[in-house]
């Protein structure tokens, strides 16, 4: 069995008052990464589990905490995680906690693919790649290469894969831009190093560590940012009646995101983190910077 399951926020956790905070923090620019959005997330809004009430939508939530129905097929809701640690690991991370404001804390933990480097960073490791000087590590990310030209599209997933590279102790991606054409200012995605980034063009995006609010009402760790967009939560042709665990969305987040970020010697739980060894590998004071 897993120490950790992923997953996606509920429509009950709407209602919650005590996530209230948790679910408006970073509204207003939107707590959304560059990756997300290259790979057409609709900006600061992102997908719920909803209840079996006979409906075959699903709902997303936006910036201002509107709920909105939209087809199951859709692409554009962004997928802000939730990561359901076991006991052990979850009391380990407890002590490794930041205290955030008020009653709640965040944690620093695990690695994801975030942000855009600068534009001077993106010539500099353009050229790098082309001389073969960024290292591959070994390790990839899978994206969907169907493409957003239509957000509702019926094709389904197409696995494609992006490697990791190394250069001077920092691990990049190099990503293709997948936005959503049929949002406004479609014909580009504005990136938070202030870039207009268009349809197909290719961005090195560095890999960093992940923020997560501490759910301690019901023991988990919430994404602070929505880290990625572009994935359906339902195929078409398929049902979805509020089974999330038989949605394509949670296929996808139990074959490939939970590989991808939690590294294969702790998804056992067989790993005790009784010295905490590994664990404070993966844990940060601050971005970038390991306890």
């Amino acid at each position: 069995m897993d120490a950790f399951d992923l997953t996606i926020l509920s429509q009950e956790d709407t209602q919650d008052s005590y996530l209230n905070p948790i679910l408006c923090a970073g509204w207003g620019e939107g707590p959304i990464s560059d990756l997300a959005l290259l790979r057409g997330a609709n900006n600061g809004s992102y997908f719920f589990t909803t209840l079996s009430n006979g409906n075959d939508d699903i709902i997303t939530m936006n910036r201002r905490k509107d709920i909105w129905q939209m087809p199951k097929t859709t692409r554009i809701g962004g997928i802000r995680l939730v990561l359901v640690p076991s006991n052990t690991l979850y009391r380990q991370l407890l002590i490794n906690k930041q205290m955030a404001f008020q009653d709640y804390d965040q944690v620093v933990f695990l690695e994801y693919p975030q942000s855009v480097v600068s534009m001077e960073e993106q010539f500099l490791l353009k050229e790098k790649l082309s001389h073969h000087e960024l290292f591959p590590t070994g390790k990839s990310y899978t994206f969907d290469g169907v493409g957003l030209e239509n957000c509702y599209m019926k094709k389904a997933f197409e696995e494609k894969k992006y490697p990791e590279y190394s250069y001077k102790n920092q691990k990049y991606i190099y990503v293709d831009t997948c936005i959503n054409l049929d949002r406004p200012s479609s014909d580009y995605v504005l990136l938070s190093n202030g870039y207009r980034s268009h349809l197909e063009e290719e961005l090195f995006v560095k890999v960093e560590p992940v923020l997560w609010w501490i759910d301690r009402k019901q023991q988990r760790l919430i994404s602070y940012t929505i880290l990625l967009g572009g994935i359906q939560f339902q195929e078409y042709g398929k049902e979805y009646r509020g089974n999330f665990n038989g949605s394509f969305l949670k296929h996808y987040l139990d074959t490939y995101m939970k590989k991808e970020l939690i590294p294969s010697n702790i998804l056992s739980k067989s790993e005790t983190f009784d010295s905490s060894e590994t664990l404070q590998r993966l844990v940060y004071k601050k971005y970038g910077k390991r306890r």
